[in-house]
């Protein structure tokens, strides 16, 4: 079994802002608040093993979801990270969400990876630990854009092909069998 957990909130959440990643930011207050609701709501599940994107958002979420699983094995992995947006980073969301997360989508600033590049980088991340998941309760800790991609792996992809509507909210649990 897989859980997914997005990172609690960032003050970049609090003002609809780009941040993808390529921009390392901790969670605010509220995301704290929010991590500890969502530890508590995971603290008698038998998490086996954790993958981490590497950023302090996840990490600090990550921390506290522990604090019920001692000494469980977490490992930071680079493909967890957020998509990477590039020149918009810190631009207002709505700007931009309608046309990035389109599967028919080309268009994309300077510095952006692709939704095929992140796709990839995202399948070839399940496509390693998914066997492992028959045997043992995995928890990944990561970012909006990781969610919206495994619910596409597991769900096929929106019938708009919009993945907006895969929207996962901050310290959201996703749960994958």
């Amino acid at each position: 079994m897989i859980f997914f957990v997005r990172h609690g909130r960032t003050d970049y959440n609090d003002n609809f802002l780009m941040c993808g990643g390529d921009v390392d930011v901790p969670i605010n207050k509220t995301g704290k608040q929010q991590a500890k609701m969502t530890a508590d709501l995971l603290k008698n599940e038998k998490i086996d093993l954790v993958y981490c994107s590497p950023l302090v958002r996840a990490k600090e979420t990550c921390e506290a979801i522990l604090k019920f699983h001692k000494g469980v094995k977490v490992i930071y992995d680079e493909r967890l990270k957020e998509f990477i947006y590039g020149e918009i980073n810190g631009k207002i969301c709505f700007e931009y969400d309608e046309y990035i997360w389109r599967l028919d989508n080309k268009k994309y600033g300077s510095g952006a990876e692709t939704l095929q590049h992140f796709y990839d980088r995202i399948k070839s991340f399940i496509d390693e630990v998914y066997p492992e998941s028959k045997d043992k309760t995995i928890l990944i800790v990561a970012h909006n854009g990781v969610g919206r991609v495994l619910k596409w792996i597991f769900y096929g992809p929106p019938k708009s092909g919009d993945l907006n509507e895969y929207d996962v909210k901050n310290c959201e649990i996703l749960k994958f069998e």
